[in-house]
């Protein structure tokens, strides 16, 4: 007789939490054999102009976004009809 495994879903809920990641990658490691290389035709350094780095995202980009007076408008009609609920 074959013994059988039968799959499960993770235990992942909406809000992430670190200490199952950690105690799942924990046990992957443990009882799987995982692949420690890239499958075949993956890049091993990704390079172009839109790759960014934490060092230097925030200079390649205006993260400020100016709000036009249709979009106050909007926000605001939006805020009074949640506030009337």
């Amino acid at each position: 007789m074959v013994a059988s495994t039968i799959s499960q879903q993770a235990d992942i809920n909406y809000m992430p939490d670190h200490d199952k990641y950690l105690a799942r990658s924990k046990r992957r490691q443990e009882t799987e054999e995982l692949a420690m290389h890239l499958p075949e035709g993956f890049p091993t350094q990704l390079s172009g102009d839109l790759v960014w780095d934490a060092r230097t995202i925030a200079d390649r980009y205006d993260w400020n976004y100016q709000l036009s007076t249709g979009d106050i408008s909007e926000i605001d009609g939006a805020l009074r009809y949640f506030q009337c609920m």
